[in-house]
């Protein structure tokens, strides 16, 4: 009985003893390195606080003439109005929005492509590229994305890879900014069966107003690109009216168009005051006016500053 005690007392000392060593002097394999990979983390981190913008209690009430609408602020993706945003719509060519996307993030301005007979047939709006003809990327984004021409899309979709493997490209960059609403079924928006909705598509435009060269090109009125050897030139104008000018819109940067018979007349774009930078999606005007897209942003966006205070 004694000796069983004296086992017990002994036994106790003995895990007392570790358990006072343990604590007093860790081991540097525990909390050593998890330590330093934390304050690593946290070092290489930067914090953003935006500020929401708050709606002004006196604003008027909106009435868009389009199926859907949304505006948002670009930085918080906050919503300032929603009009069936979640609605999945057919958006016609303001799918070149992901094309230039994918384009900018896949090669390079300066690379060359030539163009094939296959990419001049396609129907729509075109810039009549040539068979032949050698483009840059860059003059090809400033075809693709002022006046919307459908063969500027399939000739950068079939540049490094055909055009099937392009749209996987393109959905999966949806997948990536989470685009829940949305599936692309080609590159230049000609397929309706291709969906998104509003406010995707605000959040997409919010993401490409990140890449300089998109607000370069989307911005510009009027521009003359030639091919490599400048034996070919083509005399480009923005699809944009409010871009032109010939819709008058106060801080505009630029959008981008969509129109087939099943969409409607499309638009997104963007705005910017006082540093204050919001993005409008049209979809669908109850008009058939070419204008009507542009008109009805320009109520949307003019509201968005009115409306809220920043």
């Amino acid at each position: 009985m004694k000796k069983a005690l004296l086992v017990l007392i002994l036994g106790l000392i003995v895990v007392g003893a570790f358990g006072y060593f343990s604590l007093k002097k860790p081991s540097s394999k525990a909390g050593v390195v998890l330590g330093e990979s934390i304050n690593n983390f946290y070092l290489d981190k930067t914090v953003k606080i935006y500020k929401y913008p708050k709606k002004i209690e006196s604003a008027q009430k909106l009435n868009i003439l389009a199926d859907s609408a949304a505006l948002i602020d670009p930085q918080t993706k906050y919503s300032l109005f929603e009009k069936n945003s979640e609605k999945s719509a057919p958006v016609a060519s303001i799918t070149k929005v992901m094309t230039a996307v994918v384009a900018l993030e896949s090669y390079k301005l300066d690379d060359v492509v030539e163009v094939t007979k296959e990419d001049t047939q396609i129907n729509g709006s075109k810039v009549f590229l040539k068979a032949g003809e050698k483009m840059t990327v860059e003059n090809l984004l400033y075809c693709l994305l002022m006046p919307s021409g459908n063969d500027a899309a399939i000739t950068l979709a079939t540049f490094k890879q055909n055009r099937d493997q392009f749209v996987v490209l393109m959905n999966k960059k949806a997948e990536e900014l989470g685009l829940k609403n949305t599936k692309f079924m080609d590159p230049a928006g000609l397929n309706d069966e291709g969906r998104s909705s509003a406010r995707d598509i605000a959040i997409l435009f919010s993401y490409a107003l990140n890449k300089e060269e998109f607000v370069k090109i989307i911005s510009t009125a009027e521009k003359t690109v030639t091919s490599v050897d400048g034996a070919e030139q083509h005399d480009l104008t923005n699809s944009n009216r409010l871009t032109t000018g010939e819709i008058p819109m106060d801080g505009i940067i630029g959008g981008k168009t969509g129109f087939t018979p099943d969409a409607g007349h499309t638009l997104v774009a963007s705005a910017q005051r006082d540093g204050n930078k919001i993005v409008g999606v049209v979809l669908n005007t109850y008009s058939n006016s070419p204008s009507a897209s542009a008109e009805e942003m320009r109520k949307l966006l003019t509201y968005g500053f009115e409306a809220y205070s920043f």
